[in-house]
């Protein structure tokens, strides 16, 4: 992107700067949309990695609940005197922590890779902002210097008549 033909004045060669500025302009509008896009890509992949985190929660939560179950099935088994039974129900309860482990580890992970891209997607968003800024400020200066120009023309008619 050209700056300088924001502000370059129409003169003689004013179809061709006008070319220019317009190019230049549309190349602006173009990188917003690139950046709004890629804001939007950012925001999803959030909300992708915040859904599995969650699921993952949520299977964290049933595994759980399964080794309660299993370990009041020991006990009712102790109690019984199902020594076989209760030892089978604590196995089970012992692979079933293993992964409970695992998921909690991919959990943690999860929430680490979020809270990045939510620091990434924030750093996106005030880039972002500040660019707009800056071509919103361009294009306050491109009206200004064409009014300028057109106040100009407009004496220099009056001087000549």
């Amino acid at each position: 992107m050209k700056i300088f033909a924001f502000f370059r004045p129409k003169t003689s060669r004013g179809k061709r700067d006008a070319e220019a500025s317009s190019r230049s302009q549309l190349t602006v509008a173009e990188a917003q949309l690139k950046q709004q896009s890629a804001v939007q890509k950012m925001r999803r992949g959030v909300a992708d990695v915040s859904v599995s985190r969650q699921r993952l929660d949520l299977q964290a939560a049933d595994l759980q609940h399964a080794m309660d179950a299993l370990s009041r099935q020991a006990d009712k088994s102790q109690d019984a005197g199902d020594a076989a039974a209760a030892q089978t129900a604590l196995g089970r309860h012992l692979i079933m922590g293993g992964q409970l482990a695992d998921l909690v580890s991919q959990r943690d992970a999860l929430a680490e890779q979020e809270a990045m891209l939510i620091a990434a997607l924030t750093q996106l968003q005030a880039r972002v902002s500040g660019f707009n800024v800056t071509a919103e400020t361009l294009k306050a200066a491109h009206a200004a210097a064409g009014a300028d120009h057109a106040i100009a023309k407009a004496l220099e008619d009056f001087n000549d008549h």
